[in-house]
């Protein structure tokens, strides 16, 4: 059967507090969802979590059943209609909600997630309070069993049901390859763990695969809580999709800074790590989808690191080594060398293997000056010959116009994060996106979606005093600055570059914020 989007709710019999998460109904006998399930308000059974915490690595084990608090109440949608989605046209369809009993027998903890946490996500919270969640439970599977009523079941007899139908679900799951950076992605889940809301949709591309055996997608597909345990489409060309992996943080902080992505995990790498099939583990982590954009900006959109702090940065012309970023990301230059990584390493799992040359600072606006814009010098020997420079559009931005993002917020060690948006507002100084971009990202491109054209370099986004909003951001548009970096790349003369710090009137007001901005 085709795994179903479903509402779970626990109910507390001591009273008439609810919540709720998303889940995937795999076989008709079992649903899987995240162990984040177990850090909700009303799930108060201390021996039930302090089984959960204590699981050992990759082992399908049986949950032992506690007097009360034992039962979940499950909200299955079932349609009336086929279930294909549609990329030109929307499908409306009558549906009906139906709920069954259930109870969570069986939990697993993913090695592969509890290693991919412990190396990348240093500093991350997964609530606004950082206190209430365990990020250990993200890297648990937790199995509901469907019922009517009371059931008992023995622990045998639940091992080896639980087994098969995850068996067969990775059978559905294991002719799709490690989906590529682009690729457009579906969240299907119930925010809120409400009833009312099942079955939502939202779409967004794969931002980045990260940790062992590629098993954390980030996408800049919207979630909320209650999504975690929700099922993840890749969609192909055609709009028909094919189940890659499950919610397990729809929100997340590092360092204090709201991260608009969501995670997931991805089931093929672990499903096949629990069911021990090490020896094909390898087998899926090739690339999906079509790759273009996503391997052009990998070839020209690079680290820059100044000290303690990095950005990203834009080729724009090989022969001459010249490469684009923001001012303020070498803020700490000259007293500081600047460090480009032309090609990163492919492990992402270890940041020590991160290697690249220095970088001359040729010109840099002054601090607070429009616009924020730095140009490096890199010797062209030590380039990496796959190397290539970003094509400047000819034309200006268009207002709606679709655009994608790359850069390096959080992780350093990885290939460029992308994510898509368009362009909100353009004015003759400044693009506003909504692209998905948060610390780390400053110096990074925005270009077309359809033909990789630079349109702009990612600047700032908006901070409020309390909030960071990743999917308001600022960026200098090229055509504000083409004619200056074209005359320093033909004549390679510096001194036309001080055009770059504009001391027209408006364009100071222009980025001169009400709003305190930052990244």
């Amino acid at each position: 059967m085709e795994s179903t989007s479903v509402s779970i709710s626990f109910v507390e019999r001591s009273s008439s507090e609810v919540s709720g998460a998303s889940g995937i109904k795999i076989s008709d006998t079992w649903v899987l969802t995240s162990g984040l399930f177990y850090a909700t308000s009303s799930n108060k059974n201390n021996d039930t979590l302090h089984f959960i915490r204590g699981l050992k690595p990759g082992i399908l084990t049986c949950i032992p059943i506690p007097q009360k608090n034992s039962h979940v109440r499950v909200s299955v949608t079932s349609r009336t209609g086929p279930r294909t989605l549609r990329t030109n046209e929307a499908s409306v369809e009558d549906s009906k909600i139906s709920e069954t009993c259930g109870t969570i027998c069986g939990a697993w903890r993913c090695p592969l997630l509890s290693d991919t946490l412990e190396n990348l996500f240093h500093g991350w919270s997964f609530d606004e309070d950082s206190k209430k969640t365990d990020k250990d439970l993200l890297t648990i599977f937790l199995l509901v069993r469907l019922h009517d009523g009371e059931a008992e079941f023995t622990v045998t007899e639940t091992l080896r049901s639980a087994e098969q139908s995850l068996s067969h679900l990775l059978r559905v799951c294991e002719p799709l390859e490690t989906p590529a950076r682009g690729v457009h992605m579906l969240i299907e889940s119930t925010p809120f763990g409400n009833p009312v809301f099942i079955d939502s949709v939202s779409r967004g591309i794969v931002s980045n695969v990260l940790g062992a055996h590629d098993c954390v997608i980030l996408t800049d597909a919207n979630a909320v809580p209650g999504c975690e345990g929700g099922p993840v489409y890749v969609r192909r060309p055609n709009g028909s999709r094919l189940l890659c992996g499950m919610v397990i943080a729809p929100l997340s902080w590092c360092r204090g800074e709201w991260v608009d992505y969501t995670l997931v995990a991805r089931l093929v790498p672990c499903l096949m790590k629990l069911l021990r099939k090490h020896e094909n583990i390898e087998n899926c982590v090739t690339g999906y989808g079509n790759t273009s954009l996503t391997e052009l900006l990998d070839k020209s959109v690079v680290l820059v690191r100044c000290g303690a702090e990095w950005g990203s940065g834009i080729v724009l012309d090989r022969d001459t080594g010249t490469i684009l970023t923001c001012s303020h990301v070498v803020k700490e230059a000259p007293e500081r060398r600047i460090r480009v990584v032309l090609r990163t390493n492919n492990n992402r799992e270890s940041s020590s293997s991160i290697s690249g040359v220095w970088a001359t600072l040729v010109y840099r606006t002054p601090r607070g000056q429009a616009y924020d814009v730095a140009v490096l010098s890199v010797d062209t020997q030590a380039m990496d010959p796959t190397l290539r420079a970003l094509e400047i559009a000819d034309g200006a931005a268009e207002k709606g116009e679709t655009v994608v993002s790359a850069g390096f917020p959080f992780f350093s060690s990885t290939l460029p994060t992308i994510t898509r948006g368009n362009i909100s507002r353009v004015s003759t100084c400044m693009l506003q996106t909504t692209c998905c971009v948060q610390s780390g990202a400053s110096g990074g491109p925005i270009v077309r979606s359809t033909t990789g054209e630079l349109l702009g370099m990612v600047v700032c986004n908006i901070i409020t005093s309390r909030t960071l909003y990743p999917r308001l951001n600022m960026a200098v548009p090229m055509a504000a600055i083409k004619e200056s970096i074209t005359d320093y790349i033909k004549t390679g003369c510096v001194d036309v570059l001080s055009a770059l710090t504009k001391q027209d009137a408006a364009v100071r007001d222009a980025w001169n914020f009400h709003l305190p901005s930052k990244i």
